[in-house]
């Protein structure tokens, strides 16, 4: 796992992509450990791609474990392919929280960290 602090935000690429709530936990927890973060940015590509359909559940499993443990996170890709299904509605009531963020860039994604 390549892990890198950018404005007191772990960016992480994980090794392996997270599957579902338990890697999604143990992910956490090494972030955690090996940084100290509350935070983290993952990029779209890190995560099972059944993620971004809704109706497969995937989504609530993934995110759950970084709401449970206060580990915010921002997710950073292209979404373009999830704001014609239920899955952008989705996408931008996370953004609205404080907790989980879907953006175009790594830097937005900070931003917004940085600021709620």
């Amino acid at each position: 796992m390549d892990i890198q602090i950018k404005d007191k935000v772990a960016v992480v690429t994980p090794t392996h992509m997270v599957m579902d709530g338990q890697s999604a936990l143990d992910l956490i927890h090494a972030v955690r450990y090996q940084t100290g973060c509350h935070a983290m940015v993952l990029r779209r590509e890190a995560l099972n791609p059944d993620m971004f359909r809704l109706s497969s559940g995937v989504a609530e499993k993934l995110i759950k474990p970084f709401v449970d443990e206060d580990m915010r996170l921002v997710v950073v890709g292209d979404f373009y392919d999830c704001y014609q299904t239920n899955m952008g509605t989705f996408l931008f009531g996370c953004n609205r929280s404080k907790k989980v963020g879907f953006w175009d860039t790594e830097e937005e994604g900070i931003a917004w960290l940085n600021r709620t």
